[in-house]
């Protein structure tokens, strides 16, 4: 097998390979060789011991981040050493009682939210979910990375740049993978004339001259001795304690990068798509909706995480949180499962121990993959995976099947998203303000507009004529106030 079976499918035919890897399967197996150098398992069993945490040694594949054009991110670290490294300085920024702390700014963003549906219920315009929860989690995440946001919610089109980069980050990502100095060159060029021939990748570089920009502004205001100047990322790689490259400009540049699209599209995609299937399921809607009730008398400011844990378990609590977690999380959680999260390969590298799949040896070096949609489509561990279904959740708990193992939307081991509570505090949030608040129902959106069929970094869906930009959007029209 050459590497040109692989650049034919993804490059060629546009994010095709995913299918043809699920052919190879279907063919030889769960254990397949689908480039010169990497190894595929089709098998859920199997994916602790790939996205291994621990002790365990694990890099990742070079060929394949490479693709990002962030070398210098956490995120695109291949040495297990240093990840484990630069990981410590960002994880006190998105634990447990950072997250909370944070609770007032979610809030907030989710109140803008709210007014600009306000807004479209009472102009009766129909809006896009996918538009106004990528630029609520965006302002978030900025907020959170820069001490300020842009407030994209307050733009009258919802135009947010964050979400245009990610999708030139997406579009251009099988090229810059197989021809990795073609990111260098692109950051080179003028935007103006890389627009010219990729849009979506200037898109990406107005992008990333923006956060350098802002950057660079919060380090001249900090060396002022602006007291309100103030940014994570500066604040954690400018740690004396650190060392000095690892607070260079490109580094802090990609790690703002990384951070601001991984911490956008997951939350609101995963929102956009719960909504979808409510609006589906009117059943469905309505229990959510008679749980929801049962909490009435408590004010929205006081539906934070932290006042949720403290409620009985046995009482308001299990009434409330049976809605979005039955028990455990189950509209979420079918929420973040049906998003899949990113689609493409992310192989992990076992550099001092030989794998072992049943009676395969895979020696140490070699990259080894299982994409997560493989993972949340497979019929045994997720019967009849395409259907949301928040009770299986609840069952599975019951009968003591863990089923949260198998949910690799953020991946799994020590290389596992680091925004992942962040993403989980803005869904569970938003769902029970904004079911609680609006009536809605679907427009122009169809099961075909939330359906995977090209895998970039992340899925996009089937492209069809005469359906407008907005295709593959979640777009409703808010009929009513509660």
């Amino acid at each position: 097998m050459t590497p040109f079976y692989d650049f034919w499918y993804d490059v060629v035919k546009g994010g095709t390979y995913l299918w043809e890897i699920r052919k190879m399967h279907d063919i030889y197996g769960p254990i397949v060789r689908i480039n010169p150098n990497e190894v595929h398992i089709n098998d859920p069993e199997y994916y602790h011991n790939i996205y291994a945490g621990g002790t365990r040694r694990v890099d990742k594949d070079p060929s394949t981040i490479a693709g990002f054009g962030v070398p210098d991110s956490v995120g695109a670290t291949v040495d297990h050493s240093l990840h484990r490294q630069r990981r410590g300085y960002m994880n006190p920024y998105f634990a447990r009682r950072s997250i909370v702390s944070l609770e007032p700014l979610i809030h907030e963003r989710i109140m803008a939210l709210l007014r600009r549906l306000d807004q479209a219920h009472a102009t009766g315009t129909p809006i896009s979910l996918d538009k106004a929860f990528s630029a609520m989690a965006a302002d978030i995440i900025t907020s959170h990375c820069f001490g300020y946001h842009y407030d994209y919610l307050g733009l009258p089109d919802l135009h947010d740049p964050i979400r245009k980069g990610l999708k030139g980050m997406s579009g251009v990502f099988h090229w810059t993978r197989f021809l990795p100095w073609l990111s260098r060159l692109m950051k080179a060029l003028p935007v103006a004339v890389v627009r010219r021939a990729q849009p979506a990748a200037a898109d990406l570089l107005d992008l990333r001259g923006s956060l350098e920009m802002n950057l660079k502004r919060i380090l001249q205001a900090k060396k002022a001795g602006d007291p309100t100047s103030k940014s994570l990322i500066i604040e954690a790689l400018g740690d004396a304690r650190i060392p000095p490259e690892e607070g260079s400009m490109r580094r802090l540049v990609d790690e703002g990068q990384v951070f601001i699209l991984a911490g956008t599209e997951n939350s609101a995609r995963a929102l956009a798509l719960g909504v979808f299937y409510l609006l589906e399921n009117r059943a469905l809607l309505a229990r959510v909706r008679e749980d929801l009730a049962s909490v009435a008398d408590i004010p929205d400011e006081a539906l934070t995480l932290q006042s949720l844990e403290a409620l009985p378990y046995l009482a308001l609590a299990d009434r409330f949180l049976s809605s979005f977690m039955n028990t455990k999380t189950g509209v979420v959680k079918e929420s973040i499962r049906l998003s899949h999260g990113p689609v493409t390969r992310l192989p992990r590298v076992a550099t001092e121990e030989t794998l072992q799949y049943k009676e395969y040896a895979i020696p140490p070096g070699t990259p080894v993959s299982q994409i997560s949609y493989f993972v949340h489509t497979n019929e045994d561990i997720f019967p009849d995976p395409f259907r949301f279904d928040p009770d299986r959740w609840v069952r599975e708990t019951r009968r003591g099947f863990p089923l949260n193992n198998y949910l690799a939307s953020f991946t799994k081991g020590s290389r596992q998203c680091l925004g992942m509570g962040l993403a989980y505090a803005e869904i569970y949030l938003t769902f029970a303000r904004l079911l609680r608040h609006f009536d809605m129902d679907l427009v122009n959106t169809t099961m075909d507009d939330i359906q995977i069929h090209k895998a970039f970094v992340i899925g996009h869906p089937r492209v069809v004529k005469g359906r407008g930009a907005e295709q593959g959007e979640v777009k409703i029209l808010v009929t009513g106030k509660r």
